[in-house]
């Protein structure tokens, strides 16, 4: 009886072995697709708030004082009726050309309509005293130009962007949501305010960077000094292409604040200033970040933004959406933009 036994359990363990197969698959597909499409990364993101400190209330009016050069240019009325999500776009005087693709795509008046955003952009003065007249009239013309009196450069980034929120803050009460971007950016405003109308509380969401260094090369434009910032890492942050701030977050954010010299890297200095208020950094998948998502309709409907655009891309994109309002995605969409985004950042092509 006991070799019959035996013989018997042996072939059960067998039989057992060759059926867990199919499920360790399973399990290996769905940790792959929630690896790559960002999920997963979302889901651990929500657990770094474990390791800040808790923010102060903001239910009491504050009243903010952010050293920032004073404002030459101010859409006064543009927020007369404030819109549920205001877009910041960090732009270069020069770069007429994307503000205007921006202005008849996802930026233009039906986009904002549908979608209660406002889209503003961004500026410093330019060296050119051509280029500051072209700026002031197409400020007079559009009304969605803020300026202040610093010049525009790189170094200057994080004072732009400081910029933006600070105007932001004193002259769009009752906006709810606050996007920064740049003018090579396409963003899905309508599918980002579905998404946003279902989120509370306070909010700096985004593509979020883990464990960076500071670069140390004093040739790089990246290049972070020990006295600007001493340590090994940076506290985590969301990529500067594309990050959202609750109306409550920002404020907290500006609070921290101090005088300069700050870092040149602003995303990298947004994540910092969310660290001293308290304000744990969440990872949106659906957020591209630095990627070049795949020239398709159903990336575009499915992604909240894409980097990398030039002004015909963008272009082609807007008219994609256009063409297939109804169109069925698959539901691996999110699974193939960031399969083949990754391939084409890393290639280094954007939309042509």
């Amino acid at each position: 009886m006991f070799p019959c036994n035996a013989a018997f359990l042996r072939l059960l363990f067998i039989h057992r072995r060759h059926h867990r197969w199919p499920l360790i698959f399973l399990v290996l597909c769905l940790i792959f697709f929630l690896s790559v499409s960002g999920y997963l990364e979302e889901f651990l993101s929500g657990f770094l708030s474990i390791f800040y400190s808790t923010p102060s209330d903001v239910s009491a009016l504050r009243v903010l004082n952010v050293p920032i050069p004073p404002f030459l240019l101010s859409p006064a009325s543009a927020c007369s009726s404030p819109p549920f999500l205001l877009i910041l776009v960090s732009s270069a005087p020069s770069h007429r050309d994307r503000r205007d693709v921006i202005r008849q795509t996802w930026g233009s008046l039906t986009s904002s309509t549908a979608s209660s955003s406002l889209t503003l952009f961004v500026l410093a003065v330019p060296k050119s005293l051509d280029e500051r007249a072209a700026l002031i009239h197409e400020a007079v013309t559009h009304r969605d130009i803020i300026q202040a009196n610093f010049t525009d450069s790189y170094q200057n980034l994080t004072l732009k962007t400081i910029t933006g929120l600070t105007w932001a803050l004193e002259k769009c009460h009752g906006t709810k949501y606050l996007l920064k971007t740049d003018d090579d950016v396409f963003v899905n405003t309508l599918f980002l305010t579905q998404f946003l109308r279902r989120v509370t509380g306070l909010q700096y969401m985004g593509r979020l960077q883990w464990h960076v260094s500071p670069n140390r090369d004093p040739d790089s434009r990246h290049y972070v000094s020990e006295e600007l910032f001493g340590g090994s890492y940076f506290p985590p942050y969301c990529s500067g292409t594309g990050y959202i701030l609750s109306h409550k977050a920002a404020v907290l954010l500006l609070e921290q604040v101090r005088s300069g010299p700050w870092l040149a890297v602003e995303d990298v200095y947004v994540g910092i200033l969310a660290h001293a208020a308290g304000i744990a950094p969440r990872h949106v998948a659906k957020i591209s970040g630095s990627m070049s998502v795949p020239h398709s309709t159903c990336c575009y409907r499915t992604m909240f933004n894409s980097h990398g655009m030039t002004p015909k891309g963008m272009q082609e994109a807007w008219n994609m959406l256009k063409e297939a309002e109804s169109r069925w995605c698959p539901s691996l969409a999110l699974l193939y933009c960031k399969l083949f985004g990754q391939l084409v950042e890393q290639g280094g092509d954007g939309v042509q």
